[in-house]
């Protein structure tokens, strides 16, 4: 997917900001769903009073970006663990490739304020739009973490 830059994607410096960057992940999704999923996939949530949230995202930022560049990116989702679904995003300088920020997120499907699991079908056409089955996890097999209680 290309993606738009304006003027105040860049910050004092020069450099594309983390806000943009974000918001190019944002973006990035929002394609991935529209291209690949829908019309059954929003359908769906709107159906069925679903909203796609994303929990936890965690952004590594290669190099930077800079004014005059264009960037490109994808999405996949990488693989599911109970009710989550975990994306990864990728965003390039389209000329030569160059790695900018790489992204990965916790994905949440949400009804009344709780997680719900996602419909079976969902999974299917993930792997069929994707080209391969999700990875699934056991949400169970987790080590325990953390101070004794």
């Amino acid at each position: 997917t290309d993606l738009q830059s304006v003027d105040d994607d860049f910050d004092a410096q020069g450099h594309l900001n983390n806000v943009a960057a974000v918001r190019y992940f944002q973006d990035l999704r929002i394609a991935f769903v529209m291209d690949r999923l829908a019309p059954r996939w929003t359908d769906h949530l709107r159906d069925h009073g679903l909203v796609l949230v994303a929990r936890e995202l965690h952004v590594l930022y290669e190099t930077e970006g800079m004014p005059g560049e264009r960037f490109v990116g994808a999405v996949r989702i990488r693989l599911r663990q109970g009710k989550a679904g975990i994306m990864e995003e990728r965003l390039v300088e389209s000329r030569t490739g160059r790695a900018v920020a790489r992204a990965w997120l916790v994905q949440l499907l949400v009804r009344d304020g709780r997680a719900v699991d996602y419909p079976d079908w969902y999974w299917d056409l993930l792997a069929e739009t994707q080209g391969a089955p999700m990875q699934v996890l056991d949400a169970s097999a987790r080590a325990p973490w953390g101070p004794p209680a």
